[in-house]
């Protein structure tokens, strides 16, 4: 029996697209027996609309959050938690949080305006990564060479969108190429991908970088885990990095994308994430 109901014993899928992961995931929680109520953003009234038990797979953070305080302010459950949505969305709080955790990480700034940006530069050393704080598939993130360029990059921001004017400084971390995006559910990275840059310096695989399988060892496990546990996610995606100094873990991704993982490495990503959110409603 489930410990949260909703109003007619459901959980909530609460979604804007159904991209090919919300599809796996909405068939892997019906072939578990899960009763699933689908709760598309744009028609859904808040508070009222919502039930006690919510998947959250909204990728704008602008509705993501709102709608995961809401499940636990209405005293429910929100998959994952408001706090590790609100983390994971902001890629500088991500970062404190991995340093509070001890959990290895890039050096990285914050910054508010040019001189501010200069001097994170100055203190890592050109090239340096010059991203926001929010966003995903690698957009606005720019290698930055010198000062003459980082110029560049914070005027041209500045004529954008306001979310856009506020900098993470972050070192440039040499890497042999790619970059390893690992799946954690619970306790376990279950899969794992290379993703192996093309043309761009950039490996996501939304950029036409290429996906390979990846052995999971015991060190790279432990990372991942540790990465998603200091953010508080029930699941993840943790993007990670391999350097001399060992592992290095850029982001945690709350609201993670999986279908590549799932479709290069065979493993059913989707189920071992269903059976988690299960196991979570029946506490």
């Amino acid at each position: 029996m489930w410990l949260f109901l909703t109003r007619h014993g459901e959980i909530d899928f609460v979604y804007d697209v159904a991209r090919l992961d919300e599809r796996l995931l909405l068939d892997a929680l019906k072939r578990r027996g899960a009763a699933v109520r689908l709760v598309k953003a744009e028609e859904v009234l808040a508070p009222e609309g919502f039930g006690n038990v919510g998947v959250i797979r909204l990728a704008a953070r602008s509705r993501v959050i709102p709608a995961a305080f809401t499940y636990e302010a209405n005293g429910g459950l929100s998959i994952n938690s408001a706090q590790s949505l609100v983390l994971s969305h902001d890629k500088y709080l991500t970062y404190l949080r991995l340093r509070e955790y001890g959990v290895p990480t890039p050096r990285t700034y914050l910054a508010f305006g040019l001189e501010a940006a200069r001097a994170a530069a100055e203190k890592l050393s050109y090239p340096v990564i010059v991203k926001p704080t929010d966003g995903s598939w690698g957009r606005y993130v720019s290698m930055v060479k010198s000062a003459e360029d980082l110029e560049t990059v914070v005027m041209h921001r500045q004529a954008m969108e306001s979310d856009l004017h506020i900098y993470l400084v972050q070192e440039y971390v040499e890497k042999p190429g790619r970059d390893i995006r690992v799946t954690v559910v619970g306790d376990r990275a279950v899969a794992a991908i290379y993703r192996i840059a093309s043309a761009d310096w950039r490996t996501n695989t939304a950029r036409g970088g290429r996906a390979e399988p990846v052995k999971i060892d015991p060190e790279l496990e432990e990372v991942a885990v540790r990465a998603s546990k200091a953010v508080g996610t029930y699941y993840s995606g943790v993007d990670v990095v391999e350097t001399p100094r060992g592992y290095l873990v850029l982001e945690v991704n709350g609201v993670p994308e999986f279908k590549n993982v799932q479709r290069v490495t065979g493993v059913d990503v989707a189920g071992e994430i269903a059976g988690l959110i299960i196991d979570v409603v029946r506490r």
